[in-house]
């Protein structure tokens, strides 16, 4: 839930990469799986210790993903009401997500970041921040490439950093395919085993990689988990026969 990016694909279509960065005591989180939530059918890996999740995609086009903290760096302050990974799978669940983060409660929840891509009718990307007092809610442009990284592990020149990898990457790659962006998400840094891309700082390390990528009918979630070497792909038919597959590799 530290770092994410987001490629759009032609007709409003789009590709979500995240990596995970947690405590390896932690425990691991399970292999993505299909619920039916809400009346919707939703597909995410969930967190052992809360039952959460940090990213989430469901038949009727809203995808979600979790970041931990807001703008700064937080005191971590428990005990907290709820567990974020708990609130992302509130919002997936909600038909607006902007009625949704404007009318929720969010006191004594630990602070984070929250992107939602949804289509109402078009295609939107909803970037909300709850710091523990405040909350902001900013419109990004879908069109555009865009990154974001965990204010509560990264350092402003690490943000920084991230942001220029991401940079080169967009001029070497003019199309983009889940392969070659999970491959930046595995390989992006300089050498410096606690800020690169995937990360070790001992108590904390990226643990999985994860992207959705969504295409006119079918949405597809794929799932590497780092400490075990195991993969996985499940796919989701949106709003067509309602009916899952999946494939473990």
């Amino acid at each position: 839930m530290c770092t994410l990016t987001y490629l759009p694909l032609s007709e409003e279509q789009y590709i979500l990469t995240t990596n995970r960065d947690e405590s390896p005591d932690r425990g691991l989180a399970g292999f993505p799986s299909y619920h039916h939530m809400e009346g919707k059918n939703i597909v995410f890996p969930q967190d052992p210790k809360a039952g959460g999740t940090w990213v989430a995609t469901s038949d009727n086009g809203i995808s979600v993903c979790l970041l931990n903290g807001a703008n700064q760096p937080h005191e971590y302050n428990p005990p907290y009401r709820m567990s974020r990974g708990m609130v992302a799978m509130e919002a997936i669940e909600c038909i607006k997500p902007d009625e949704f983060f404007k009318n929720y409660d969010f006191t004594d929840i630990e602070p984070f970041t929250m992107v939602v891509l949804f289509h109402d009718p078009i295609l939107k990307i909803l970037e909300f921040k709850w710091d523990g007092k405040n909350t902001s809610l900013e419109e990004k442009d879908p069109k555009k490439p865009q990154i974001w990284a965990s204010a509560q592990l990264y350092k402003k020149k690490s943000i920084q950093n991230r942001n220029e990898w991401f940079q080169k990457w967009l001029k070497e790659n003019k199309e983009y395919t889940v392969e070659a962006i999970r491959e930046f998400h595995r390989t992006a840094g300089s050498g410096d085993l606690k800020n690169d891309m995937v990360m070790d700082r001992g108590e904390v390390r990226t643990v999985s990689i994860t992207s959705i990528c969504s295409l006119k009918g079918i949405v597809n979630m794929a799932h590497h988990n780092l400490m075990e070497n195991g993969r996985q792909e499940i796919s989701l038919s949106q709003h067509v026969n309602q009916e899952f597959s999946h494939h473990i590799l």
